[in-house]
C-alpha cells in the first residue's frame, strides 16, 4: 500500500473501533507490489443493521479532487477520488438500504479539515459538475456523527440519506 492516505486510514479505524460497529478493512488487491485496479471503498461496517461502505480520501492545498461518477471515454485514467467502479458500488450499497460515506481530509494553508460526507452529497457534487472540494465544502457537508464518535444505524435513518 503505499503510504498516501495511511495516517487518514488509521484515523478512520480510530474512530470505527469506538462506534462499536462490526468492520473490516477492504484490502485492494495487489499483482505483486503494484495496486490492480478495483472498485471497493475502504472499509465496510455494520451498525444497526444498516450495512455502511467507506471510502478514505486524503489531500493538501486548496481544494480536494472528487473524482468521477463515468470512465473517462477512450480509456484516459480517471482522475483522482473516488474511481467509477466506487461511485458504482457506494451507489449498489445505497440503493440496498446501506449508506455510503468519504472520510476526506484537507490540509492546506489555512488549516486542515477533516469530514464524513454522505455519499449522496459527494456523489451530488460530482453529478453537478464539480471536480474539486474546498475546506469550507467539506466542513459544511461533513456530519456530526464524526465530531460525536458514532456511525448512524438504523434508528438513525434520516430520509435526506435516501436516493431516489
Amino acid at each position: 500500500m503505499s503510504g498516501r492516505g495511511k495516517g487518514l486510514e488509521s484515523i478512520c479505524e480510530a474512530w470505527l473501533r469506538g462506534t462499536g460497529a462490526c468492520w473490516f478493512r477492504n484490502e485492494p488487491k495487489m499483482q505483486g507490489k503494484r495496486r490492480v485496479k478495483g472498485g471497493t471503498p475502504d472499509y465496510t461496517a455494520l451498525k444497526g443493521g444498516v450495512p455502511h461502505l467507506i471510502e478514505c480520501k486524503d489531500g493538501s492545498g486548496a481544494s480536494l479532487r472528487l473524482g468521477c461518477l463515468e470512465a473517462p471515454p477512450n480509456e484516459k485514467k480517471p482522475p483522482a477520488g473516488i474511481s467509477p467502479a466506487q461511485a458504482e458500488m457506494l451507489d449498489a450499497c445505497e440503493r440496498e438500504g446501506g449508506r455510503g460515506w468519504v472520510l476526506a481530509r484537507l490540509s492546506g494553508p489555512a488549516g486542515e479539515v477533516t469530514a464524513l460526507i454522505p455519499w449522496a452529497k459527494w456523489r451530488g457534487w460530482l453529478a453537478a459538475g464539480l471536480r474539486s472540494a474546498t475546506p469550507e465544502m467539506l466542513a459544511e457537508a461533513g456530519d456530526a456523527a464524526w465530531q460525536e464518535g458514532r456511525l448512524p444505524g438504523a434508528a438513525e435513518s434520516p430520509e435526506s440519506f435516501r436516493r431516489t
